[in-house]
């Protein structure tokens, strides 16, 4: 359930970092949960996204924050979950566990924990939670990197148990023989209800960790990856304001479906990278992450067929119901 407060800044937090004041004005939450809540991209200065905790607020400032509030259940023997730190509700379940055979396993990634290590952290990964979850069945050393899904992803995602199983994986994906197809909500509707988008794709030397799509043919920009996007709109809501969209991937670039669908006019409901032209949207703050969802896989390895299916997750579920106005 999606949860919310706001408040108009007077004298008294002129000057003020965000954290300082918000948890001041709304008591029943601490500080650290508010930090939680701007790191997953849940507050806005005047309906404008902050990301740096101490932004300082001026006079009249609008601040709203929105967190995802996740029901407890009551945990018996069978129920074993384990919560993700500095996240809103992020956990690994018995759930979470699509598939599992001697050579790998297919899990329902939930959005908010990363694939891989980064700079900053080389402990908030997948595999890191799996091994916290049961440390017994699920070894960091015994867990290969097939490919991988942005942080903010949720879906299916395949993982290796040894190394000759990774590099099976590896060279299905570089033949492109496994089928991948995501969901994915976003702003507007495309022109065209399907096609190809075929823009290559270049990394941002002005933005960390961002890519764009080179639009222009005729373009002489240097390292470009050639990338290809295959998109068909499931729905549209309202008036063009909000599409549900299949995408499937041919190829396998960093960022590949959030930046083709941005280049086409349509960027992934919260996305914090790609959205950032959107502004007065009636649904610009609906979404806590961008909704991008990892949904079929389907290849053969070994000579054996394999198809899995990952229903959408419950903030999907919550913002389709809410453009459909029935929330």
């Amino acid at each position: 359930m999606l949860k919310s407060k706001s408040a108009k800044i007077t004298d008294l937090y002129v000057g003020e970092r965000f954290d300082i004041a918000a948890a001041a004005l709304f008591q029943e939450l601490s500080r650290k949960k508010i930090k939680s809540i701007i790191d997953a991209g849940g507050a806005y200065i005047n309906k404008k996204r902050i990301s740096i905790a101490k932004t300082q607020l001026k006079l009249g400032d609008k601040i709203e924050i929105f967190w995802e509030e996740v029901q407890k259940k009551q945990e018996n023997a069978t129920d074993k979950e384990y919560s993700i730190k500095n996240t809103l509700g992020t956990s690994i379940s018995k759930k979470t566990i699509i598939f599992e055979n001697e050579n790998f396993l297919v899990i329902d990634k939930p959005a908010g924990i990363a694939s891989q290590s980064t700079l900053s952290s080389s402990k908030d990964t997948i595999f890191y939670a799996l091994n916290a979850f049961d440390a017994k069945k699920y070894k960091i050393e015994n867990m290969f990197l097939v490919h991988r899904l942005d942080k903010d992803t949720s879906g299916l995602m395949i993982i290796a148990k040894n190394k000759d199983v990774q590099k099976k994986f590896e060279d299905l994906f570089k033949e492109k023989n496994i089928e991948k197809t995501y969901d994915a909500l976003v702003f507007f509707t495309p022109k065209k209800m399907e096609g190809n988008i075929n823009f290559p794709i270049a990394k941002d030397s002005s933005r960390k960790n961002c890519y764009f799509a080179v639009t222009n043919p005729n373009s002489k920009i240097k390292d470009i990856k050639q990338a290809e996007t295959f998109y068909n709109v499931e729905k549209v809501f309202g008036k063009n304001e909000v599409s549900l969209i299949q995408c499937k991937p041919k190829t396998g670039r960093t960022h590949q479906i959030r930046v083709h669908l941005s280049a086409i006019g349509c960027p992934l409901l919260g996305d914090k990278t790609y959205s950032q032209n959107i502004h007065g949207h009636r649904y610009l703050q609906v979404a806590l992450r961008h909704m991008l969802h990892a949904s079929h896989l389907k290849f053969t390895l070994d000579g054996e067929k394999f198809e899995f299916n990952a229903t959408i997750p419950e903030d999907f579920r919550r913002i389709i119901k809410i453009v459909e106005g029935i929330q």
